[in-house]
């Protein structure tokens, strides 16, 4: 033991040194060993990372290879089929007349035109009343504007004003009873013809199921070869709507159920869209 406080205390604090520079290299060593762990578990995810979409490739290509062969093999059995099953006709419809499809045609017109309820046709009137009471005005005050003289400038400036204002103005549309009336029945009369279109075709295709008749090309490429399971009811209301929408706007390719998208929104665009959904369900399903 030293006797000495000053050379005990430089001792202790050597001591002291020497033990802070073994932490520090203890502490060196553990952030060594966590780096060292760290790059490690990076590289392993990487590699996992790299693994997985190896793996997402492949089983993307794995899925394209049996869509392929399922259309392959759906191209096969139409060609086997075709020497020797009937046919299932979708393109002649003797019950169906011109006039039926026309009534669904005017129905689908009316429905998209705008209507008015009672409630709306009054309110209209009455804007139209004020429109027509403002514009009486205002063309009194721009036949005024002639007569007035040239200290009333005050005066001047408010009629003119009166009469700029109202032609920025657009007369509001007034509802036409006999529109109205003749938009209820032709809706009334396109309901009808298509409930009775829609039997008629459901029932040619039912039969075709039934009967096992070969399918067209545009038909199957559409909705698949057969009813998916669980869904005949479905799948059917889709094909009917379909061969509906073909006869309608005269659509005949042999390969595209649908045919082109239309450009215009409106009715036809809205159904056009709403089928090839419901058929590209009808596909994966």
């Amino acid at each position: 033991m030293n006797i000495d406080p000053l050379k005990a205390l430089e001792d202790r604090l050597d001591r002291l040194k020497k033990d802070v520079q073994s932490l520090a290299a203890r502490v060196d060593d553990s952030q060594t060993e966590a780096a060292q762990r760290q790059l490690s578990a990076a590289n392993q995810i990487r590699d996992t990372t790299r693994k997985l979409s190896r793996t997402d490739d492949r089983v993307s290509e794995l899925a394209e290879s049996v869509h392929r062969l399922e259309r392959l093999l759906v191209a096969v059995n139409r060609k086997v089929r075709a020497g020797s099953t009937e046919r299932a006709d979708f393109e002649t419809w003797p019950e169906i007349g011109d006039q039926q499809l026309s009534r669904i045609s005017a129905g689908q017109e009316a429905y998209a035109r705008k209507t008015f309820t009672p409630q709306e046709a009054k309110q209209a009137r009455k804007a139209v009343a004020e429109y027509d009471e403002n514009a009486r005005e205002a063309i009194d005050a721009a036949e005024a504007l002639t007569h007035l003289p040239a200290n009333a400038e005050a005066l001047w400036r408010k009629n003119y004003k009166q009469w700029h204002r109202l032609t920025t103005q657009t007369r509001p549309e007034l509802p036409d009873d006999d529109t109205h009336a003749r938009d209820t029945a032709a809706k009334s009369a396109g309901n009808t013809a298509i409930a009775e279109v829609r039997q008629h075709i459901r029932t040619r295709i039912e039969d075709a199921v039934a009967r096992d008749l070969l399918f067209p090309a545009w038909f199957e490429n559409a909705l698949g070869p057969a009813a998916p399971p669980g869904r005949a009811d479905d799948w059917l209301y889709t094909a009917t709507d379909v061969v509906l929408y073909r006869l309608l706007h005269n659509v005949n390719s042999p390969a595209d159920a649908l045919g082109p998208a239309p450009l215009e929104e409106g009715h036809r665009k809205t159904l056009h869209d709403r089928l090839a959904a419901e058929c590209a369900e009808h596909r994966r399903a």
